[in-house]
């Protein structure tokens, strides 16, 4: 095989430039954007760079989906730019929205332009085809930009990792010493520039001969047929059997399964496409059956995604992520109708009915983020109303403590508002500012507890240690502890069922705890023998806990709300618990493990008189 020269490899490129100029000029600009950003030290401050960055982002899918375009359509060099200039107007219009302290501005800045990101890859996938072009030819050309987006990559990456290794062989044998930023550095050189312009390269010039591809590869036959397919009737048979249950159970489906559904019907379109040049042929006759009965068995499981989201949103409201999972229940539904009974069903609607889902979604008082604030916020609005803290829009802090449940909800609330939009909507009701008076900070706002603590309320700090099915609960362990009365402390143990004893014989005392971790017994030890000890009962308090906080993960609660104390005739301890993990089964409860510090006492009484 012969090589191409230097010579061969400069005009390529150059020949890619002339194709795509606006697209290379983006990715260069966005990667030096991208350098400069990394390479500055010091404090983050407000900066047009990001604006810069984000649109460059952007640019790369919208510029080359505008290319393709005019390609497509046939026009003439002059024309052709104009309407790619007019993509470089659509991200600067788009570039004026990012905040230039985007690194402390809420998160919605940042989810949105993933679903911008996702639009313009759909767009990508389809401008070449709009109103022209058989299924055939737009299959082959999505084909050919997958392929080809995996060779940038690869090819990338190899470029990134032979340059990085060059790097740290000059740091180790020849003592330049090569920052740790460069490597990051050089990763997005490779990748905005080098792994750009590779893609580009490989971009399919003659479209219109796509529609006479018939050949089919096949390895992608073996991923959908025997590797996809199976996947997708195993999904199945766990969907339909939990529809099962729920009607026999009459039980109300649980939010997780809405991913399970979502992941499902992802599965199965993604089949159906990859299997669909196979389709017309006689001898896969079953592709087109199956395809027809797969958008079948997704209505019933969708009804059930809406069940089990209503009654998320019924007790949590909106938030992005469930607007999400409604709206793509909404597209699946109505995919899954035109599929399953349409007669002349063309691949295509896939790509462009969901980017313009996910383009409405973006933005305007009935996107995701617009609706999703409004709803949290009417929540909050209602539960201080309830509680005489929000008089005719103005806050008048409570003066006796709330309801835990309502406090557990205002808490979370405040910190979805403060992490994803910022506290602008809720600013007329205090008259103090809700901003921090510094940027050295990872945000532009005030933290929920502060706000909180305006209110008179007391905060709930949302807890993530615990894991699946488990309940966490933390004491605030910047209070100290009150030791008189004790004559010693053992500091922060930790109790597991692998760990349930231990002995300090210069302090003459020694704790076991049961197989179940639900008592701990001290034991005063003289000599090594044990001459006196006391049982303290965890699990009662642990029980006490667990109905006070309504099972649910909860932190900074009062220290003596957490001790365990057990008295015997002559000798007391107790166990102060500062971290707790405990799940409850059916009506049993197990403890898991806890952190606590023990204190001990030995009780003299005097002798009768």
């Amino acid at each position: 095989m012969k090589l191409p020269s230097v010579q061969q490899a400069a005009q390529e490129a150059w020949r890619t430039f002339l194709r795509f100029p606006f697209v290379i000029v983006d990715a260069v600009v966005g990667t030096i954007v991208a350098l400069i950003l990394v390479d500055f030290e010091g404090p983050s401050r407000p900066t047009v760079l990001y604006s810069v960055l984000l649109a460059a982002i952007l640019g790369i899918p919208l510029l080359t989906a505008l290319a393709l375009l005019a390609e497509r359509k046939q026009l003439r060099s002059s024309p052709a730019l104009m309407v790619q200039a007019f993509g470089v107007v659509l991200l600067v219009g788009y570039a004026a929205t990012v905040p230039p302290d985007l690194t402390n501005a809420p998160l919605y800045h940042l989810f949105r332009l993933w679903l911008l990101i996702v639009t313009l890859l759909l767009f990508v996938t389809v401008s070449p085809f709009l109103g022209k072009g058989s299924q055939n030819g737009f299959w082959q050309y999505n084909k050919s930009m997958v392929l080809r987006a995996l060779v940038a990559l690869v090819y990338s990456h190899v470029l990134f990792a032979g340059l990085a290794f060059a790097l740290a062989a000059v740091d180790q044998l020849f003592g330049f010493e090569v920052a740790p930023k460069r490597y990051p550095e050089l990763w997005i050189f490779t990748l905005g520039i080098v792994a750009t312009w590779i893609f580009l390269a490989g971009v399919p010039d003659q479209l219109e001969s796509l529609d006479t591809i018939t050949e089919y590869p096949k390895v992608l036959k073996v991923l959908a047929q025997y590797i996809l397919l199976p996947l997708v009737l195993v999904y199945l048979v766990i969907l339909y059997a939990y529809l099962v249950k729920i009607v026999v159970a009459w039980d109300w489906p649980q939010g997780w399964v809405s991913r399970l559904i979502l992941g499902f019907a992802a599965t199965g379109i993604l089949t159906n496409l990859l299997l669909h040049p196979l389709a017309g042929r006689s001898e896969y006759g079953w592709i087109t059956r199956t395809s027809r009965w797969f958008y079948l068995s997704v209505l019933p499981v969708t009804v059930m995604l809406f069940l089990a989201l209503s009654r998320r949103i019924s007790e949590y409201g909106i938030t992005e992520g469930r607007y999400l999972a409604v709206a793509l229940g909404v597209w699946l539904l109505g995919t899954s109708l035109y599929f399953a009974f349409s007669r002349t069903a063309n691949i295509k609607a896939i790509p462009v009915s969901l980017a313009l889902l996910c383009l409405l979604m973006s933005a305007g008082p009935w996107g995701m983020f617009s609706v999703s604030e409004r709803n949290q916020v009417g929540r909050l609005e209602t539960l201080l109303t309830s509680n005489s803290i929000l008089k005719e829009g103005n806050v008048s802090p409570a003066h006796s403590e709330l309801p835990y449940g309502d406090r557990k909800e205002i808490s979370a609330i405040l910190e979805y508002l403060r992490q994803v939009h910022g506290y602008e909507s809720i600013q007329p009701w205090f008259s103090e500012s809700l901003r921090q008076d510094s940027l050295e900070t990872t945000s532009a706002y005030k933290p929920s507890s502060t706000v909180a603590g305006l209110l008179g309320v007391k905060y709930v700090e949302p807890v993530h240690l615990s894991t699946e099915g488990s309940i966490f609960l933390t004491a605030d362990t910047q209070r100290s502890t009150d030791v008189r009365g004790y004559d010693g402390m053992l500091r922060d143990h930790w109790i597991r069922t692998t760990e349930r004893s231990k002995t300090f014989p210069e302090d003459g005392v020694e704790y076991r705890a049961s197989e179940t971790l639900d008592t701990l017994t001290v034991l005063f030890l003289r000599g090594g023998t044990p001459i006196d000890s006391v049982q303290v009962d965890v699990h009662a308090t642990v029980e006490r806990l667990a109905r006070d906080y309504h099972g649910d993960n909860a932190s900074n609660i009062p220290p003596g709300d957490m001790y365990a104390t057990g008295t015997g005739d002559s000798a007391k301890a107790t166990v102060c618990l500062r971290h707790l993990r405990f799940r409850r089964d059916a009506a049993d409860l197990k403890i898991e493990f806890y952190g606590a510090d023990i204190l001990y006492a030995r009780i003299v009484r005097e002798p009768a008189q």
